[in-house]
């Protein structure tokens, strides 16, 4: 039942049903000025509970009715107050849809509305976009992939394990309540909290705290382990040409969803449906991890001018586009990022800078680049006659992941940076390393990394991880890629390795913008494990969800460098920072 309450001039509506198209109630919270004017229209549709409006990043929604608008926060199809059931993504665009309209013709609204929300709250504003309410004005989609597949659930065939588990506990636990099982929801908030401890439990499919009749999508989602239709019908960047709508997309250097946000930016810029929507795309790229938002991240401290002001930004662009106060956002750049090392904001008109250069860097070795205690190095000049580098992969004892592009717990999903020495000195990390570099310099956009290399096994994984190293030897990440070997040239159809055949891999690190400083070096790391990032490959072409202890393998890895086999990083090297 709707209820009414106030925090000084703000009027509060609480519950109020919104009845969808096949009878099903959403229910909202209303915050507006309490006056007779009407306003604009923030909307912010989220599964993660209306009263909370994702205030860990973002000012409560009474702050923006604040500064005169009406804001309606909503609980999606199947969560907390809301009817139906959930199932991710599967009602967003009509519901976003009917949402939109209804709170446009509300008496005390104007028919102009906008939408905000990060991660999964992100994609709803998207797919709603997508459905093109006349009403739906702008958008500001943040940490959001551009994928189902790609860069969410998986990353070029490896299962994103320590997000995906962790997330499908969380939200499980209000299904539970739903459905009356409160014995249900004690058990899974108590595997929530200890999920590091799940995370080498096999098979997947049977993981303690995983219920199917309360998250069936997880097992789906094993049971899909490519590129197939399942993954398309929510695909957001198969539906670029139907958005037309200016956007705000708001990234993180260390976000998991980093790569989608960045090519939603591109894809619309290009694609979408108007030619307001083309021109007035924008990007602003921070440099954190899924949340909290603070200049603190992982184990380094950006600075102030890297504190959370997403709030005040925000409120500048729906001025401009809801209220007609195009002078709020004047002269902003359409790529506005952080660069890191430096610590201050840059300013683009495209992603990457255009004048970033790819910068090879070759892979060598004497005697042998495992652990830091070999002798890899990176250089601008190429190999020549030189012998490969050999490591061992066994699944049960995998490489851990010190920080990275995970999300969305720090407590629970490895995320940031993080000093890396405690897992370079494994023998089965390659560590190839630059000398001291002579002048600053400035790295922005995307790397990849060429690796030519063989395995014994039918399948692996190869890991690449780019690292910044300090004076005093400590060394954080900058940047990290994963490929499974069966999907090197597919990510909808498998193929097998040839055992100890050389092939050439390509590897996104996805993008970064960074000063590395005079007398820092270059780093790369070569393994085959990035746990519980990832899932452990067992080292042959089994479905994820059913892999067993009893199915692993060992592989032998071989990574060349040499005239034949030159193994390198690519480093788009920028001169348009200045530093």
């Amino acid at each position: 039942m709707a209820s009414q309450n106030r925090i000084e001039d703000i009027l509060i509506e609480r519950n109020v049903p919104v009845v969808m198209r096949d009878g099903v109630k959403l229910y909202a919270d209303i915050y507006r000025p309490d006056t007779a004017d009407r306003y604009p229209v923030l909307l912010i549709r989220t599964p993660y509970n209306k009263e909370d409006a994702q205030t860990m990043n973002y000012a409560h929604p009474a702050w923006y009715a604040r500064h005169d608008y009406v804001v309606i926060a909503q609980d999606t199809r199947g969560r907390w107050s809301s009817e139906g059931d959930f199932h991710p993504y599967d009602h967003e665009a009509e519901d976003g849809y009917d949402t939109v309209e209804w709170a446009a013709a509300l008496p005390f609204a104007l028919p102009r509305v906008g939408m905000y929300g990060f991660s999964y709250v992100g994609a709803a504003q998207l797919l709603t976009a997508a459905a093109h309410p006349p009403a739906l004005t702008c958008i500001v989609p943040a940490m959001i992939g551009s994928d189902a597949y790609q860069g969410k659930v998986y990353r070029n065939g490896a299962f994103a394990l320590a997000c995906n588990l962790s997330w499908v506990l969380f939200v499980s636990q209000d299904t539970a309540l739903r459905q009356g099982r409160g014995e249900w929801a004690s058990e899974i908030s108590a595997r929530y909290a200890a999920a590091t401890a799940l995370y080498k439990h096999l098979p997947l499919t049977e993981t303690p705290g995983i219920i199917g009749e309360l998250a069936p999508y997880y097992k789906e989602w094993l049971d899909h382990p490519l590129r197939d239709d399942y993954w398309r019908k929510h695909s957001i960047k198969e539906q670029y040409d139907q958005i037309g709508v200016p956007a705000l997309h708001l990234a993180g250097w260390y976000d998991i969803f980093l790569d989608g946000t960045i090519e939603n930016f591109g894809g619309l810029r290009q694609l979408a449906s108007s030619s307001e929507a083309r021109e007035h795309q924008y990007l602003i790229v921070e440099p954190w991890f899924h949340m909290p938002w603070s200049r603190y991240v992982g184990e380094l401290d950006f600075g102030s001018e890297a504190d959370n002001r997403i709030d005040q930004l925000q409120l500048r662009w729906f001025d401009r586009w809801l209220k007609g106060k195009e002078a709020s956002w004047d002269g902003v750049a359409p790529v506005q990022y952080f660069l890191m090392g430096a610590n201050r904001w840059e300013q683009s008109p495209q992603w990457p800078p255009a004048d970033a250069v790819q910068v090879p860097y070759y892979l060598h070795s004497k005697e042998r680049a495992n652990s830091i205690n070999g002798d890899g190095s990176l250089s601008p000049e190429p190999p020549l006659q030189e012998q490969p580098d050999l490591f061992v992969y066994h699944p049960s004892i995998p490489v851990p992941a010190l920080g990275g592009r995970s999300g969305a717990v720090p407590d629970l999903t490895p995320m940031g940076p993080k000093n890396q020495l405690p897992i370079e000195i494994r023998n089965d990390v390659l560590v190839y390393t630059s000398a001291p570099l002579a002048e600053d310099t400035v790295i922005a956009g995307e790397i990849k990394v060429v690796l030519y290399a063989a395995t014994s096994t039918e399948d692996t994984d190869f890991v690449a991880k780019l690292v910044d190293v300090y004076p005093d030897g400590s060394a954080y990440n900058i940047a990290e890629g994963i490929i499974r070997a069966s999907c090197r040239n597919s990510l909808e159809k498998q193929e097998a390795v040839e055992p100890w055949k050389v092939i050439r891999y390509e590897i996104s690190l996805g993008s970064t913008a960074i000063l590395l400083k005079k007398g820092h070096a270059i780093r790369l790391d070569v393994t085959s494990s990035l746990f519980p990032t990832f899932d452990r490959n067992p080292n042959r072409i089994l479905p994820p969800g059913e892999v067993r202890e009893a199915d692993f393998r060992t592989a032998t890895q071989t990574v060349y460098h040499d005239e034949r086999y030159p193994s390198h990083i690519l480093l788009p090297v920028s001169s348009s920072a200045t530093t």
